[in-house]
């Protein structure tokens, strides 16, 4: 029992490292690409671009992973650079 919950402790302890790094990172991200402080706005207008640029790369299914990351507003914030630099049409076949 003791080792589970040192486990659970030290998961929880990983995520919340991993949690303040990406806040950080999207701080740099946002004050980058648009001269201002991380707000809501900014980032939900990033999130979906972001996730309008993959959904229209290839058809995506009922409940498919983008889908699920977008409503529980989680992304990767490097992947607004390249949202940044290549539009929808490039990648269409």
């Amino acid at each position: 029992m003791e080792k589970i919950v040192k486990a659970l402790q030290e998961g929880h302890a990983q995520l919340r490292k991993a949690s303040e790094e990406t806040d950080k990172r999207l701080n740099q991200v946002c004050e980058e690409q648009h001269h201002c402080k991380r707000d809501r706005d900014c980032l939900d207008q990033d999130i979906k671009k972001l996730f309008n640029f993959y959904q229209n790369m290839k058809p995506q299914p009922q409940g498919h992973v983008l889908e699920v990351l977008y409503h529980q507003e989680y992304f990767n914030p490097d992947a607004i650079l390249v949202n940044k630099e290549r539009s929808p049409s490039q990648h269409q076949d």
